[in-house]
């Protein structure tokens, strides 16, 4: 494997720091930063529906306008080396990639509320999320000046042009809705505004 490759993420989709849920056979991505509560929803929500990931996730392409999710965990195994993380996905997305249905930007509040994110929004909360995961934060560092370093900058900036186009895309495709929660509500009633929400968007669609 050459240098450039081992210095950077998987060439295809994108890795987000995000908790995600299946709801009605779709998966649901929760966003926000470390103290949001993605991993308390999550564990929440398992009381009631399958949890797909609790802290990251891996979001690939499959045709124009559908994008497949898998847990993203792995990329914090000691054992699952940068460069074996394409078969790891390989592996992952034949097991049961989920597609994406909805995001939800989350906020911690005593009442619960959900309510429409516009696409602008979605943007930029799914590209904090990307840009959250360290090894697309860091792309190309530690390459130095010497040999090789005009490919790793040259790869992490159509690399990044392409997160952002897809960032843009999914933005634009996939619904989403801000979420205020606290951890003592009731997941039935999460879950019951959650799939409002969704069919809501499914209809107008």
């Amino acid at each position: 494997m050459s240098t450039v490759s081992c210095l950077l993420p998987p060439e295809t989709g994108l890795f987000l720091h995000a908790s995600s849920v299946v709801v009605d056979g779709g998966a649901v991505l929760f966003l926000g930063h470390s103290t949001a509560g993605k991993s308390t929803l999550a564990r929440l929500l398992g009381t009631k529906c399958p949890v797909l990931a609790d802290d990251a996730v891996h979001v690939t392409r499959c045709g124009r306008s559908e994008w497949r999710v898998v847990d993203g965990s792995f990329r914090y195994e000691n054992d699952c080396r940068p460069e074996e993380w394409p078969r790891e996905l390989s592996r992952r997305a034949g097991a049961g990639a989920v597609r994406l249905k909805a995001c939800c930007r989350l906020h911690k509040a005593p009442e619960l509320r959900v309510e429409p994110m516009e696409p602008i929004e979605r943007a930029r909360h799914l590209l904090d999320a990307v840009m959250e995961m360290d090894l697309q934060r860091k792309a190309g560092r530690g390459q130095g000046a010497g040999e090789g370093a005009g490919a790793v900058q040259s790869a992490v900036l159509q690399m990044r042009k392409r997160w952002f186009g897809e960032v843009a895309e999914i933005a634009r495709q996939v619904p989403g809705w801000h979420l205020w929660f606290d951890k003592q509500t009731e997941a039935g009633r999460i879950l019951h505004r959650m799939e409002e929400a969704i069919r809501g968007a499914e209809i107008q669609n």
